[in-house]
This record gives structure tokens, C-alpha cells and sequence, in this order.
């Protein structure tokens, strides 16, 4: 393992361990002694990294609050806080989910659903901007302040950066700002198809975040908001497995966990 001081691979590896059990090493170039965490964001935490990561998973993968992942963690034997657990979700969530979302890119179809949601913010509502494809995948997510054409050009310009495709199609439930949106962010060959009732799907698809923020009782921040909704929604679409049984999903759980696992060393 190279030095994360000095990047110097004249290093060498010693016989001991740290308390909680990762190998320690010393650089023969700047003389100093590190571990397999030094220069991560989990150097200074004192669990390891699988204990912050079940904390992640179990926040951003089901319906619990902050008290409810505590209680959760203290039945595997470790006393947390919630301010703790608070304070790993928004260290990591932000890189998590980016991660995640980088692993998706090309993976979206070219015929997109779109929609904005409310959701309430520091006591007043902003507009979630989501849209999938017509598989139910997800292909991005925007949080705004307003909803106009601004902002709706802003999230086709993201998501076409987040997928590396532009859409064949947009369906969308005839929002006046995202007619001319559409035209300026893709031009004249995405088709855009206005119908109310062809855009259930995405009407049925915001049911995920309104359920999950309902026991957090709002947002108190907005910049929390774009963590959260970040994580969540890119947890969610690697952990979906449409069209599975039950057998096959509870298969396909360990090598989805390990996927995340890789994207959450990666984003520590």
C-alpha cells in the first residue's frame, strides 16, 4: 500500500494491528506510520467501516428515522447516537450516491417519464424533478427551489450528463415549462408526448420518496434535502429488482450489497 503522505511506495509493512484491526504500515521515504483508513474520512471514526456503511444502508434503504437506526444498531451491540448517525449519512451520502449514479451511466433507456413532486422544505415546498425510463428505471433526479423552464432545462441538462443519452421520447403531464425546456435542451429529435394518464408511471414512481420522508416529518434543511434525496433515490435503483421472485431477489441481494459496498469505499 502506498504512503497517502508523501504517495512514496517504499513502504513497509508491520507486524501490528490497529485497535479495530486494520493493518498498519510505515513509509521509509517520510518516516511516518499509517493505516488502511489514513487519508479516508473514516480515519478518526472509531467503528469500522462495515458498522458506517450498515448505518448508510439501513437509513437510506428503509422507512426508519434517526432514533429507529440507533435502536437497530443496538441490537447488533453498538451504542450510537443519532446526531452520530446523522452526521455519517450527510459525510457520505453526498460521494455515495454520485458513485452510484456514475456506475449507471449509458444504462438508461431512450424513452424518458418526467414529473416534479413537492416535497416540504424548511417549512415550505420546493419541487423534486424525477424521471425514469419506461422500464421504471431511474435516470436522474433535480431538487429545485422554482419550477419553470430554468430549472427544468438545468435537470435535462444534468441527467443527459448523468446518463450519456438523449432521449428518443419525453413523456410529461403537460407542464407548460417543459415544452420549450425539452426543445432547447434536446431539440427537434426528442419527441415530446403530453398525456396526463400516459404518465402514471412516474405519477406511481414518486410514491418511494414521499413514503420515506414522511417519518423524518419534512426536511429542516435544503442542502440535507439534496443529500438525502441524492442517496435515496440511487440506493433504491440499485437495490430494485423488478420482475424477480423472492428467491431469486434474496440471490441477487448479497452481490447487490457488495456493489454498494465498493461504490461507499470508494466514496470514503
Amino acid at each position: 500500500m502506498d504512503c497517502p503522505h508523501c504517495l512514496s511506495n517504499k513502504t513497509r509493512q508491520l507486524d501490528k494491528k490497529t485497535n479495530l484491526g486494520y493493518q498498519k504500515f510505515y513509509c521509509r521515504t517520510c518516516f511516518k506510520q499509517y493505516n488502511e483508513r489514513t487519508g479516508t474520512k473514516l480515519n478518526f471514526i472509531e467503528f469500522t467501516t462495515e458498522v458506517v456503511m450498515l448505518v448508510a444502508y439501513h437509513y437510506f434503504r428503509f422507512k426508519v428515522s434517526l432514533d429507529d437506526v440507533v435502536e437497530l444498531m443496538a441490537l447488533r451491540g453498538f451504542s450510537l447516537s443519532h446526531q452520530t448517525v446523522h452526521n455519517w449519512v450527510q459525510t457520505f451520502g453526498v460521494t455515495l450516491g454520485r458513485k452510484c449514479r456514475a456506475r449507471r451511466k449509458g444504462k438508461a433507456g431512450k424513452k424518458w417519464h418526467v414529473d416534479a413532486t413537492y416535497l416540504k422544505i424548511e417549512g415550505r415546498w420546493c419541487y423534486f424533478y424525477r424521471a425514469i425510463d419506461k422500464e421504471g428505471n431511474l435516470v436522474d433526479v433535480y431538487l429545485s427551489n422554482v419550477r419553470d423552464q430554468a430549472a427544468a432545462e438545468a435537470f435535462f441538462s444534468q441527467a443527459q450528463e448523468t446518463t450519456g443519452v438523449i432521449p428518443e421520447q419525453i413523456t410529461t403531464d403537460k407542464e407548460p415549462a417543459l415544452y420549450p425546456a425539452i426543445r432547447n435542451a434536446f431539440g427537434k429529435n426528442t419527441k415530446h408526448r403530453d398525456s396526463q394518464y400516459k404518465n402514471n408511471i412516474i405519477e406511481q414512481h414518486h410514491r418511494g420518496i414521499k413514503s420515506r420522508y414522511r417519518p423524518m416529518k419534512s426536511f429542516k434543511n435544503i442542502f440535507c434535502a439534496l443529500v438525502f434525496c441524492t442517496a435515496f433515490e440511487e440506493i433504491q435503483q440499485l437495490f430494485r429488482m423488478k420482475n424477480k421472485t423472492r428467491g431469486e431477489r434474496r440471490q441477487l441481494l448479497a452481490p447487490k450489497f457488495q456493489e454498494m459496498k465498493k461504490s461507499f469505499m470508494e466514496a470514503a
